[in-house]
């Protein structure tokens, strides 16, 4: 990756029209927000409506037209000359330099369960929301989405059917004003995705920042000190990793997580 100061003049334009897109796209979206927004006023539903509006996990660093599984079939039928940039036929990923700016003060970015790969700004507001303005810290995850629309719509989870437990908490209280926190010191978060795994109880994380998941590549974290992730714990605390561990190696039964370098093993691949 290549600091700006280091990009010729033609290189630094190019990366400019890059946000410029970037730029435009997010002001697109903001007027068709405004559009439904305005629709729900007319219609004598906006009083009666909750609006959630999050972004995706983490700024996209892929770049299609250079990746090797990608670039064959996109250079064929597009094009990412400057030119080109922005109409019909091209094709422009904003990459690694710009996605890790997007995710700054956050290390790495999407496909990373580092923060800068899984924290997302959400806005919230609408019906049942009394804490209008507020910037809250509370920790939530997107699977508290679904217990909070059960919770403000009166409907029912249909726990007697079989179907597996929500793992999430509702988020009313908080927006209500009633609850400073969403949930307590001992809830645990587990994911493991493209290789890479994470677990989260209270203000502690334990990380893999690179795949494959290997219990000795875990780092220990204290989000509430260090949510950029720069100051690894594991040795200073080891107690406390050694817990974090267990715990793990619990939630990865209970949940049947699979992870890539089980799965190549079993299958007589490269661990």
């Amino acid at each position: 990756m290549t600091p700006w100061e280091e990009l010729s003049p033609r290189e630094r334009r190019y990366e400019a029209r890059k946000m410029e897109l970037y730029a435009a796209m997010v002001e697109n979206l903001d007027s068709h927000v405004g559009r439904l927004v305005s629709w729900l006023k007319d219609a004598g539903e906006y009083e009666n409506t909750l609006i959630v509006f999050m972004s995706d996990n983490g700024a996209a660093g892929e770049d299609f037209y250079n990746d090797e599984s990608f670039r064959d079939y996109v250079r064929t039928h597009y094009s990412a000359a400057y030119e080109d940039m922005g109409r019909p036929g091209s094709w422009i990923s904003y990459g690694v330099p710009w996605a890790e700016a997007g995710s700054a003060p956050y290390r790495r970015h999407k496909t990373h369960t580092l923060e800068g790969g899984i924290v997302a700004p959400m806005i919230v507001s609408g019906a049942g929301v009394e804490r209008q303005g507020e910037i809250s810290h509370a920790y939530v995850t997107v699977m508290d989405l679904a217990p909070t629309f059960l919770e403000v719509s009166g409907a029912r989870y249909p726990v007697d059917r079989g179907v597996r437990p929500l793992l999430g908490e509702s988020m009313a209280g908080l927006l209500s004003g009633g609850a400073d926190e969403v949930h307590g010191p001992d809830y645990v978060t587990t994911l493991s995705h493209g290789g890479r795994s994470f677990l989260r109880q209270g203000r502690w994380k334990l990380v893999d920042p690179e795949a494959p998941t290997r219990e000795e590549d875990f780092e220990l974290y204290d989000l509430s000190v260090d949510p950029g992730e720069v100051h690894d714990l594991r040795d200073a605390e080891p107690e406390r990793f050694a817990a974090m561990l267990e715990l793990w190696r619990s939630q990865k039964e209970e949940l049947e997580l699979i992870l890539m370098s089980e799965a190549r093993g079993a299958a007589g691949g490269d661990p």
